[in-house]
């Protein structure tokens, strides 16, 4: 079941709690995939809005690199508790949609996520991802709480 684990990471509190539980897991584990996935709605602006132009391309580059960059800091941690393969993914999409796609792609064994991601406001506008990928996910799921 631990095989090839499917860690999505919005670097929430509760990302934190989780990395601390996955680490428990190298001994058992051979490979684990981090997956940052970048909320499409946050660039959407709609068109009827007067709203300066911005350059959503440089913005969204530079939002990649910083999240790439905390990305491979996560994924130094893991090795060096005993992950032998960590494998960094970056996508852009609904979250909970992006996890599902990334978990069936990758032929992941297991998820593990948080319960709870950045904020009460979001959770309540847009459901909660965790909830939505125990339902529908095909394999797995252990929610940390």
């Amino acid at each position: 079941m631990l095989r090839k684990i499917l860690f999505p990471v919005d670097f929430s509190e509760n990302t934190q709690k989780v990395k601390k539980q996955l680490k428990k897991l190298a001994d058992c584990s051979r490979e684990v995939i981090l997956l940052h996935v970048i909320d499409i709605r946050m660039f959407s602006v709609p068109v009827y809005l007067d709203v300066p132009e911005v350059n959503d391309f440089i913005l969204e580059k530079d939002v990649i690199n910083n999240v790439k960059t905390q990305l491979g800091k996560i994924k130094t941690e893991l090795e060096k508790a005993g992950f032998k393969k960590v494998r960094v993914m970056v996508e852009e999409g609904i979250p909970f949609d992006s996890i599902l796609d990334v978990a069936e792609s990758k032929k992941v064994t297991s998820i593990i996520i948080g319960d709870q991601g950045h904020s009460a406001v979001e959770r309540m506008l847009l459901g909660s991802t965790a909830e939505k990928v125990v339902r529908k996910a095909k394999v797995p799921v252990l929610v940390i709480k």
